[in-house]
């Protein structure tokens, strides 16, 4: 079996890493500080807005949807009795 020896990390490659990372949402303002290789960061949505993690529905977002089919539906409805 071949032996393999262990090569140090070449120097100067590597991103510095920053531990106290600082992370910002923009819809809600929450602030995370977590490690990283970039020192801040602003996000969209995270953890504390998403709908996924809060269990909230995107009410406006779904009845607009949904409003639209009903009107497409009820106009195919009125066309097929004509």
């Amino acid at each position: 079996m071949p032996r393999y020896t262990l090569v140090a990390m070449k120097p100067a490659i590597h991103p510095e890493m920053h531990p106290d990372a600082k992370i910002t949402c923009t819809t809600c303002g929450a602030i995370f500080k977590i490690p990283s290789t970039v020192k801040e960061i602003s996000v969209e949505i995270c953890r504390m807005c998403h709908p996924v993690y809060t269990g909230k529905k995107q009410a406006e977002a779904r009845g607009g949807r949904v409003e639209r089919f009903r009107k497409r539906l009820a106009a195919t409805k009125t066309k097929g009795k004509k």
